[in-house]
């Protein structure tokens, strides 16, 4: 049996070429901004979905502080003037009160804060209350006592124009509760 010589085999010190640099440098600039665009939207979402939260979380807390105020007037509160029941304020003329990032109550605003920018220094989130006397149709009968329809916004941010903010509405129908 004959045998062939082997050749020696040879590392391949082949490169690219360039029509595959061209190519993978397609790929990488078609799909970098799309993931810089998903991640942008994404942390967008993330903190459209916290302000959300945060803003129920807001609107309870103005709700309790309010309830807490009617149940025992002279208790210290947020709310620094007296409410009535079952109606207070107006729609032009709300209750405002100004919380901070975490969710703290920071002061008591005005329409101003509404209206335009807010000059509370580290007011995040505005909440604007008004109530009025409600009694509902099925419950109308001799001496029945009205409720309140409380109508609770909340703005945010704060510190942007009204037209820039996002607002969250909520309505609640509660009774005057004597202690808490």
């Amino acid at each position: 049996m004959k045998s062939f010589p082997r050749k020696p085999k040879r590392l391949s010190s082949r490169g690219m070429t360039l029509m595959e640099v061209v190519i993978a440098l397609g790929v990488v600039a078609f799909v970098v901004p799309i993931i810089l665009t998903a991640t942008a939207s994404t942390n967008s979402s993330r903190l459209s979905a916290e302000a959300d939260t945060r803003s129920a979380w807001l609107a309870k807390d103005a709700y309790r502080e309010i309830l807490s105020k009617w149940a025992n007037p002279v208790r210290e509160s947020a709310i620094t003037g007296n409410i009535d029941f079952p109606a207070f304020a107006e729609k032009e003329a709300p209750l405002v009160l100004a919380y901070d990032f975490d969710g703290n109550f920071v002061a008591e605003g005005s329409v101003t804060d509404i209206n335009s920018p807010s000059q509370i220094p580290k007011a995040a989130y505005i909440v604007a209350v008004y109530g009025e006397s409600h009694i509902p149709p099925n419950l109308v009968v001799a001496n029945s006592n009205p409720l309140s329809l409380l109508h609770i916004r909340v703005l945010h941010p704060a510190k942007s124009s009204p037209g820039n903010r996002s607002v969250l509405r909520y309505n609640l129908l509660t009774f005057r509760q004597s202690s808490l």
